[in-house]
């Protein structure tokens, strides 16, 4: 199974880099990779950039592992294009880094160690358990994308156990029961509508003291006073029968279209009234005869009848809104979502990787600019040897960035700076908007699956299609197999 591992670099920097890119395990070292700098200098060019940062402590860089599994069919060379691609979308391309291949064992696996501090900004890298998994994530996704095996999916449970994690998801669920809250009292006449309009969306609710609400998927209750004093009961009650004047405050903080407008007529533009059902996200319908809560409770089974049923309009709603009516097109509606999220996926690749040239070339760029003239100087004085002991930091960078240009053939007199930063502004803006499309339709792929799946629930008819055309709603899979 494909696997990785972070480990932490303190001291010995060189010899670390000498034993990834041992030419006796990656071929003569054709099979060793470096970006932001050189094999041959990377610790001095790793060193001179983390004396630029601000962040303390013993770690001076990063070794990180991806090992594939022995009958994964993969060969050196693909490996070492994953690695680069593992060690790009885990350091961003901020870092140098150099990624080596080794194949002196029964399995081939990467090797890659990147600096502790950023070149760009000077930044220490922050590795604790949630940069972990994020680490595991990305592999697993590359695996996936090139159809190698990975690792059992990790407990869920485990992967928030991390005390800032834990305290995000926290906060993550009280943000969204408040803002549930918050749209189910602009529509509700009475404290009962918005407790039924909750129920809809899925929140199971326990009365007592105080009234507490869990969402599907939530592990425990959350007291809607832990969110603040407008949640208690007595104060929800209080906003549902002043509501009005809370819609007038409401506008009040939010962005107008136009600042001139008297208040009458923001409140029309700006506040439309809005269906019950505020909520457009597709839930998966539960199985009310295997619901231990359900078989407890009777108010809770009639909870879940409700949102089934809510959760079935919607479902039957989208597939009449994309004019679906046979399974056939429901594959071919399925089939065209993912083609166009592949060439999404392909376009931001290629812009990813166009912006990780622009970014190294800009580095060496501006060390050969920045030190050409201590290099020049040091050929005209009278005692070279001291003067390069003087200046051993800007001989080094630009030693390193000659050695860059060589390899890329490249003449650095002709590097306009300007016109690469410029270019590096267009792709980051246009990486943003790719992103957000793609995003979008992500969420549109993953609301298909729900759907087909909702279907067979309540059916028994797979919409999807058989098994193996199954592929066609799997976003997971950046590539068609």
């Amino acid at each position: 199974m494909a696997t990785s591992k972070l480990r932490t670099i303190t001291k010995t920097l060189r010899k670390a880099i000498d034993y990834i890119a041992n030419p006796g395990k990656t071929k003569d070292g054709t099979l060793v990779y470096s970006y932001g700098c050189s094999v041959e200098t990377a610790d001095l060019e790793m060193e001179l950039t983390a004396r630029q940062g601000t962040g303390r402590g013993e770690r001076i860089a990063y070794h990180l592992i991806q090992s594939f599994a022995p009958d994964d069919d993969i060969t050196p060379e693909r490996a070492l294009e994953l690695g680069i691609e593992f060690a790009q979308k885990v350091t961003g391309g901020k870092y140098e880094f150099v990624v080596s291949t080794h194949v002196d064992k029964e399995h081939i696996h990467n090797h890659i160690i990147f600096n502790a501090v950023d070149y760009v900004n000077h930044r220490k890298y922050h590795s604790d358990e949630k940069d972990r998994y994020r680490i595991r994530d990305i592999n697993d996704d590359i695996c996936k994308d090139n159809n190698l095996s990975v690792l059992p999916k990790y407990d869920a449970r485990r992967k928030f156990k991390h005390k800032n994690v834990h305290k995000e998801e926290k906060n993550s669920w009280l943000k969204k029961l408040k803002s549930a809250i918050d749209d189910a009292i602009r529509n509700s006449e009475s404290f009962d509508d918005m407790l039924y309009a909750l129920e809809m969306e899925g929140y199971e609710i326990k009365r007592g003291r105080h009234i507490s609400f869990r969402a599907p998927g939530q592990e425990r209750f959350t007291r809607a006073k832990t969110i603040g004093d407008k949640y208690t009961e007595d104060a929800i009650r209080e906003r549902i029968a002043n509501k009005e004047k809370e819609t007038e405050k409401l506008i009040e903080r939010h962005e107008l279209p136009d600042r001139g407008q008297r208040p009458s007529k923001m409140k029309e533009q700006v506040v439309p009234k809005k269906k019950i059902f505020s909520s457009k996200r597709i839930n998966l319908l539960v199985d009310i005869s295997k619901n231990i809560r359900a078989q407890q409770s009777k108010a809770y089974e009639q909870a879940l009848v409700r949102s089934n049923i809510n959760t079935l309009v919607k479902t039957m709603n989208f597939l009449m809104s994309h004019k679906i009516t046979t399974s056939e097109d429901f594959q071919i509606y399925a089939e065209a979502k993912n083609a166009e999220y592949l060439l999404y996926k392909k376009d931001i690749r290629k812009i990813e990787s166009e912006l990780m040239e622009l970014s190294e070339k800009i580095k060496f760029t501006q060390n050969y600019k920045k030190n050409a003239h201590t290099y020049y100087e040091s050929k005209r004085v009278k005692d070279p040897a001291a003067y390069a002991r003087e200046h051993e930091d800007q001989l080094v960078l630009f030693q390193a960035s000659e050695i860059y240009f060589k390899r890329k053939q490249l003449n650095p007199k002709e590097i306009n700076l300007a016109e690469l930063f410029e270019r590096y502004r267009e792709l980051s803006a246009e990486k943003t908007e790719i992103d957000k499309k793609s995003n979008a339709l992500k969420r549109e792929i993953k609301e298909l699956e729900t759907v087909a799946d909702n279907i067979k629930k309540a059916i028994g008819e797979d919409i999807a299609g058989k098994e193996d055309n199954r592929k066609n709603l799997d976003i997971e899979t950046g590539r068609e197999k």
